[in-house]
């Protein structure tokens, strides 16, 4: 079984999803991992946004140079794989 993260454009894409959730060829899953404000979704409401700007502004931080090369060695690690 492999899990995927569809964007579905429209309604009538989603149904066609759902008929083939209803013939059970895939399941639909609502992972609460992928709540992101920066993907499409219901509104936020403002308690919410400020709760998400406080959480942020408390977690650790990554230099420049540290995401950079983490950055750079997943990239050596991705183009491996997919030669």
């Amino acid at each position: 079984m492999r899990t995927i993260t569809v964007n579905v454009p429209n309604d009538n894409a989603l149904k066609l999803l759902k008929d083939l959730e209803r013939n059970k060829v895939l399941t639909i899953a609502k992972d609460p991992a992928m709540d992101s404000f920066a993907l499409p979704g219901d509104p936020v409401s403002i308690l919410s946004f400020k709760k998400w700007v406080k959480d942020a502004e408390n977690m650790d931080t990554v230099s420049l140079s540290d995401a950079k090369t983490k950055w750079g060695q997943k990239r050596k690690q991705l183009e491996k794989l997919t030669r």
